[in-house]
């Protein structure tokens, strides 16, 4: 399927913020989207956006509703979602009728977006963004790389970079594009028509508060259900409040599982759940050297 690039954020675009899964607290919403106006861009959110349904963000029609609308305007340049939770998987079956290479922009998000990220690029062609969220990074202070990141990629001003990511399970060198992010988001696509396609991509995986023995489960169904055949490369995220109770780690886990991997696996990417998160476009060409245990974008990924 072709790439997609979205449009870069211009001087005064108008940026759409939503919430497709948990519901927002007001105040971080307010500070998220301050930091946005400080940035030169112009924000609109949908008025039902602090609705609640228990721990959702409204009903899942609305939700799904307002990130159609939103698309289809010509006049919104980006679409940055406020959090995730959980809600992002029940918007698919009303929005698959919907044809998005014909609205391509800007979409950005993780953690319980990670659904909406990869079935926008696996069944669209659109690049999207693994990246920081309005009431959540924003709101709380987005600095150093990964605000260079973000913001330098979402204008085009930074069109590529280099992460030194520092622990080689499996060395090798590779040219892939990426897609993938949240594991136990992931493992729920399995058996279901939005079930992620791994063949020949640069997988990258994180998650926060599982426990080693909950990861080693899912990376073994991932595992059992073909995904892990036919990468080019896996990349580890953060692993966030992750710990294990005795001497079975994390680290231990995948290092068992791919350290005879036939594809370059590396852990240590700065993005998802920990202090620091890179944005990563999905969709585009990266460069996985895992005999430096390095990762590049070589492709910038907005027009």
């Amino acid at each position: 399927m072709p790439v997609i690039k979205p449009a870069r954020l211009l001087p005064g675009a108008r940026v759409g913020v939503v919430a497709p899964a948990g519901c927002v607290d007001e105040n971080a919403l307010i500070n998220g989207v301050r930091v946005i106006r400080d940035q030169g861009f112009e924000v609109e959110f949908p008025p039902n956006i602090l609705e609640r349904k228990g721990y959702l963000a409204g009903d899942e029609r609305n939700r799904a509703n307002d990130l159609l609308k939103f698309f289809a305007r010509a006049d919104i340049s980006a679409i940055f979602c406020a959090r995730g939770g959980f809600g992002s998987a029940q918007l698919l079956p009303y929005m698959s009728h919907a044809d998005f290479r014909l609205w391509p922009k800007i979409f950005a998000g993780y953690s319980d977006i990670t659904i909406l990220l990869n079935w926008l690029n696996q069944q669209f062609g659109i690049v999207t963004f693994h990246a920081p969220m309005v009431a959540m990074e924003l709101a709380n202070g987005l600095a150093g790389r990964s605000k260079e990141a973000f913001w330098g990629l979402l204008t085009g001003e930074k069109p590529g970079w280099r992460i030194d990511l520092g622990d080689v399970i499996r060395p090798g060198k590779i040219e892939g594009e990426m897609k993938g992010g949240c594991l136990s988001v992931l493992v729920t696509t399995l058996g279901t028509p939005y079930e992620i396609d791994t063949k020949g991509k640069l997988l990258f995986l994180e998650d926060v508060g599982e426990r080693p023995y909950r990861i080693e489960r899912m990376l073994t169904h991932l595992r059992m259900a073909g995904k892990f055949d036919h990468l080019a490369g896996l990349v580890f995220g953060d692993f966030t409040n992750c710990e294990a109770d005795g001497s079975r780690d994390v680290r231990q886990i995948i290092g068992e599982m791919f350290g005879n991997a036939e594809y370059p696996v590396v852990m240590g990417m700065a993005a998802g759940h920990g202090r620091e998160h890179i944005t990563l476009p999905f969709g585009v060409r990266m460069m996985l050297d895992g005999n430096l245990g390095v990762l590049s974008l070589i492709e910038c990924p907005v027009l």
